[in-house]
């Protein structure tokens, strides 16, 4: 009899219901819980995106009233005529904050900020249609990836705008012969391809696709009227160059002609008012006092933030006129105002960032340079250098070369290097030999400036040969690179102040980075074609140079002065006469070869000389150059036969901007005279 116990008997019908309801019972609370779920996330996306719209709502709302009130000439004030100008900075203003803003909320606060007065209405409102629908799609994305997926598209597609425009034939906006089309289908294939491009669609259901066509008739909309604007200003600037240009030939009839044919196609513009006020002042007219009076006074109240150079004319007015009180308080005034106004006026340079190309060529640079002296206070612009000159004029000479000091002094304390060239140039032309006289020992200043071993950087020394020590200096090196025109120059600070250039001393700048963009090409050490410094110090600013550099500036101005066959100023005369005079050169007998020391009178460093001294076919350096206080100071060797009488044979070459002096010695035995001074 087995011990097992006996089968269990199979569930009956009530047990397996129970089953069943209990697995029924854990479904629907599986399929309640899931359900609850799905209400919860949609109410919970729902939610977010109230709340994203509220946001986004929020942050337009300042933006949009802005641009709706200069849209529809709400802005009080507002000027009756768009000034065109503005309207392209704003412009590339916002394009410049698409670039830089990493959200579209932070651009929308850029939106805000702006001043909108003058900009044209057409462009707002077309805008901000663009703008709107965009703002509707930014309402819907409610995650941070998303909404960053639709920033990146939005800024892109802004950026791109005006490539839906087609031109067909020759429309050069001044005699168009050809024809501007609006292509939708561009634009769909232009979202398409951004669209592409970020790796996410930015259409996702039937009121996204109804966006997506509000988008490409926003676009367009915004590109037509874009594009009429853009041909306007070129218009404009054509015009206004050519003013810019005549006014840098000194053609100031044909200035003022361009002058006033630009106000014509822009009354309310800024830059042909005062290129007007520039050519009737240089021209001279007494009957035009008046009219340059008014255009002056009508600029200083319609750009209260940017009236520098306006006082400037006016002060160069007075001094023109004879009227020194009333010009030197409009110059002190326009030099206390340049550094107030620094960021409003050089914010008035970003329209010229659209018009790279003016770079390419000599003309197009001269037009760029004589903007950036108007709007900078920099060369002819600068109220230190008139009051300067004004100075001059009266007599008081060590005054105006204070105030030229003065001005390289607020350039450098604004860090504008890159102004400090034109400064240093106008300033040769206003003060011309007063200013060298300043520091005759500019030429025994000389620039060491070396490719570093590691990175794309110069070494930069100066050595001062001199016998004066130049205090609190600054180094601004120029900088010629391949593709840059020959009298082009890239200006940067080369390391910070030194306390002292000592005399007979060599003082080291440090290493410079050379990171340059000529012409949308980067330019570094390998690209230098010239290389210049201009120093700033509490004595005297003066360009500083290789001894190469002043080799070929000495024939170049050789070759300037045969062509005007001007004579000699009188401190080249001077400096001959004091050579003929109070020259002499020494022998000095050794057994490796004879020494010679020649001693010239201090007048000949003005000419900035570089010196040679010739025997027959071989040609020598100087072992030792220096100015000393009364004298200038050569030493030669390695020579033979000297002593025995052959002193006579030597020809000193001095090459200098007015031509090679030859200087010839005569005399007995080891000590000798000049004999005679030559010019060739």
């Amino acid at each position: 009899m087995s011990d097992a116990p006996p089968p269990a008997a199979p569930p009956g019908p009530s047990a397996a219901r129970g089953c069943l309801m209990a697995l029924g019972f854990i479904g629907g609370v599986l399929l309640l819980t899931a359900g609850a779920g799905a209400l919860w996330r949609h109410r919970a996306q729902e939610a977010a995106q109230q709340a994203q719209a509220a946001r986004a709502e929020a942050e337009y709302d300042p933006a949009r009233a802005a641009m709706r009130k200069a849209a529809r000439g709400e802005v009080a004030d507002a000027p009756p005529v768009v000034d065109l100008d503005k309207t392209v900075r704003i412009v590339h203003e916002l394009d410049g904050a698409l670039r830089t803003e990493g959200d579209m909320g932070a651009y929308l606060q850029q939106l805000a900020r702006h001043d909108y007065r003058g900009v044209d209405p057409g462009v707002l409102a077309a805008r901000k249609q663009l703008m709107d629908v965009l703002v509707e799609l930014y309402k819907t994305r409610a995650e941070a990836d998303e909404q960053a997926e639709l920033w990146g598209l939005s800024s892109q597609l802004l950026l791109s705008a005006l490539s839906v425009v087609k031109v067909q034939g020759d429309y050069n906006g001044i005699v168009p012969t050809g024809s501007v089309k609006l292509d939708a289908q561009q634009a769909k294939a232009l979202l398409a391809d951004l669209q592409q491009r970020q790796e996410a669609r930015l259409v996702l259901g039937r009121e996204e696709r109804d966006l997506e066509g509000e988008l490409i008739e926003a676009l367009v909309a915004y590109s037509t009227v874009y594009h009429d604007t853009l041909e306007a200003w070129d218009r404009l600037c054509t015009v206004r160059d050519r003013a810019y240009l005549a006014a840098r030939a000194g053609d100031w009839a044909a200035a003022e002609a361009a002058a006033r044919q630009a106000i014509t196609l822009a009354p309310t513009e800024r830059e042909a008012h005062l290129l007007l006020a520039l050519a009737l002042i240089e021209g001279g007219d007494l009957e035009d006092d008046a009219e340059i009076d008014a255009l002056l006074s009508q600029s200083m109240e319609r750009y209260p933030q940017s009236s520098a150079p306006a006082l400037l004319l006016r002060g160069v007015h007075h001094a023109r006129r004879g009227r020194s009180r009333e010009a030197l308080l409009d110059l002190e005034q326009s030099a206390a105002y340049y550094p107030r106004q620094a960021e409003v006026l050089a914010d008035l340079l970003d329209p010229y960032a659209a018009r790279s190309y003016l770079q390419l060529t000599a003309e197009g640079s001269g037009v760029l340079e004589l903007y950036r002296a108007t709007m900078l206070g920099a060369g002819w612009f600068s109220p230190d250098l008139q009051i300067a000159d004004l100075y001059l004029q009266q007599g008081r000479k060590d005054e105006a070369l204070r105030k030229v000091l003065d001005h390289f002094h607020r350039r450098r304390g604004q860090g504008q290097f890159d102004a400090v060239l034109a400064d240093i140039d106008a300033a040769q032309v206003m003060l011309g030999d007063d200013l060298a006289a300043v520091f005759p020992e500019g030429g025994w200043l000389d620039l060491e400036a070396k490719p570093t071993l590691i990175g794309d950087a110069l070494s930069v020394t100066l050595h001062n040969r001199s016998s004066r020590t130049l205090h609190n200096a600054t180094l601004v090196m120029a900088l010629q690179l391949t593709d840059m025109h020959p009298q082009d120059y890239k200006g940067l600070r080369a390391g910070d102040t030194v306390p002292a250039v000592n005399a007979r001393d060599r003082t080291g700048f440090g290493d410079v980075p050379v990171d340059f963009t000529v012409n949308g090409v980067k330019k570094g050490v390998d690209q230098i074609v010239s290389t210049r410094a201009v120093l700033v110090s509490d004595e005297a600013v003066v360009w500083v140079d290789t001894e190469a550099f002043r080799l070929a500036e000495a024939a170049e101005g050789r070759r300037r002065a045969r062509e005007a066959g001007a004579p000699l100023s009188a401190p080249a005369q001077a400096a001959v006469q004091a050579t003929t005079r109070a020259g002499r050169l020494q022998v000095e007998p050794k057994l490796m070869g004879d020494a010679v020391r020649i001693d010239l009178p201090a007048e000949l460093a003005a000419l900035r000389p570089v010196f040679r001294l010739r025997r027959g076919d071989a040609v020598l350096t100087a072992e030792t150059n220096l100015l000393h206080d009364d004298h200038i100071e050569l030493t030669f060797t390695g020579l033979r036969g000297l002593a025995e009488g052959g002193a006579a044979d030597l020809e000193l070459i001095a090459s200098t901007a007015v031509g090679e002096l030859v200087i010839t010695f005569a005399g007995q035995g080891l000590d000798l005279r000049v004999d005679k001074v030559e010019l060739r």
